[in-house]
């Protein structure tokens, strides 16, 4: 099955997606195949740089089954990693819809600024495989690599129920480019769901004013994100039927934070990576997961611990990175997650990223673990935990913290804090610095932005 069968499926004028207050139709989407199919896209590699997700959802569609592979890129990247991604892969030519970023690509390489240009300039070779698509790591701790898939692993999960998803409307808060995102746009596209896609640079109270007005009900973000929806006034306004997060560990306050706002949604914590696919999902709206799952997933996707350390088996996702022949997975097909996990009673939690560990004099610290400590305290709604250079101990423990509340003392907000965290957590994990702010980066994913 390709995405533009799945489309075909749906009522005439269907509407796919609305963003930036235009109205993406069915048959739009259709048109666009037909004038690759015309043209013999068969067999091309295209890479694809486009912001615009009315305009990317047909050139996905068009080059599902027709093109050997296709590469979705953030509109964001920058311009030495998008070259190199073309070179490792071979790509024949690059649709790229930024302005600055066209201009300095097309004295390089072979770069269009639409698809009717495109088209025209590939020369068809024939289609030995089921189109691959590539999408890009997050990057959260290291340069975004290229991970191959097919609609069928993207799409493992998916629910392709039309009758029921004609009474859906999703909220995109992701770059559709990454995975989340892209598992959010075929999630609604397949099912025959509307999509709210603002623009992604938006202000988070646009967004939320446009999934007010557009009637939203379902919506999908990391913890971080849910946090700063949650801080958002009218935000409680959306009438929110199904609320997802993933990306990040998501702890029991936020759950139960949710469930408090929105008490009509389902609550689903999601477990999934670009490099193992959707691994498992939660709806128990308790943190981390149940022990029984390392006997028998939900999802039928191998789970087990090694090491304290997390490990996926899912044999529908390719286990090398493009351009390296080095494997992310093992021979006999467990891809290590980077995220250490502890079993307490009958529970699997998370510990944090293995990639992220703050050295203090030898002993290792998972920023998340403190994160999750200072999220319970009342005066906190948001935090970040990093590491800063120390020339006695290597690093110190360092954190911005947002306040529940703007206008409480600073000073006395981190007094508070710091003698909060003191009693709980053993003497190297304790924090050093405390910054009060009002807000802190994140990245494409929706996840905190940490330092590389």
């Amino acid at each position: 099955m390709t995405l533009r069968e799945c489309i075909e499926k749906l009522p005439n004028n269907s509407i796919l997606t609305i963003s930036k207050n235009k109205k993406l139709f069915r048959e739009e989407i259709l048109n666009c195949y037909e004038k690759a199919k015309i043209n013999n896209l068969e067999g091309s590699r295209i890479l694809i740089c486009i912001s615009d997700i009315n305009v990317a959802l047909p050139i996905i569609v068009a080059l599902d089954g027709l093109a050997e592979s296709f590469a979705l890129i953030s509109a964001s990247t920058s311009i030495e990693l998008i070259l190199s991604y073309k070179k490792n892969g071979d790509f024949d030519a690059i649709i790229c819809d930024n302005e600055i970023l066209f201009k300095k690509l097309k004295d390089t390489t072979a770069v269009f600024s639409d698809f009717n240009s495109l088209i025209k300039s590939i020369k068809p070779v024939k289609l030995l495989h089921k189109t691959r698509w590539f999408i890009a790591t997050s990057g959260t701790t290291a340069t975004p690599k290229l991970v191959s898939h097919t609609f069928k692993s993207l799409t493992r999960t998916t629910k392709f129920n039309i009758e029921h998803g004609k009474n859906v409307t999703w909220g995109m808060l992701y770059d559709f480019a990454r995975f989340a995102g892209l598992q959010v746009l075929l999630q609604s596209a397949a099912s025959g769901s509307k999509l709210i896609a603002p623009l992604y640079e938006d202000s988070l109270v646009n967004k939320i004013n446009s999934f007010i007005n557009y009637k939203c009900t379902h919506l999908s973000a990391t913890p971080t994100l849910w946090r700063k929806i949650l801080m958002t006034p009218n935000s409680k306004e959306i009438n929110l039927l199904h609320a997802t997060l993933g990306g990040e560990i998501a702890d029991d306050r936020i759950l139960s934070s949710i469930n408090s706002q929105y008490p009509k949604a389902k609550i689903v914590h999601i477990f999934a990576s670009t490099e193992a696919g959707v691994g498992f999902s939660v709806s128990d709206k308790k943190s981390g997961f149940p022990k029984n799952y390392l006997e028998k997933s939900p999802l039928g996707v191998g789970i087990k611990i090694k090491d304290n350390k997390l490990f996926i088996r899912n044999e529908h996702v390719h286990n090398k990175y493009l351009g390296n022949n080095k494997s992310f997975g093992s021979s006999d097909g467990w891809i290590d997650t980077g995220d250490s996990v502890h079993i307490k009673n009958d529970r699997v939690l998370f510990r944090g990223r293995e990639d992220g560990v703050i050295n203090v004099g030898g002993d290792k610290v998972y920023p998340e673990e403190i994160e999750n400590v200072l999220l319970k305290h009342p005066l906190v709604a948001s935090v970040k935990v990093y590491a800063k250079a120390n020339p006695i101990t290597g690093s110190l423990v360092a954190a911005d913290v947002i306040l529940v509340n703007s206008k409480t003392n600073s000073e006395e907000a981190s007094k508070i804090l710091r003698e909060y965290n003191s009693k709980i957590l053993e003497r190297h994990k304790t924090l050093a610095i405390i910054k009060i702010v009002s807000r802190f980066d994140l990245n494409s994913s929706g996840k905190i932005a940490r330092d590389l």
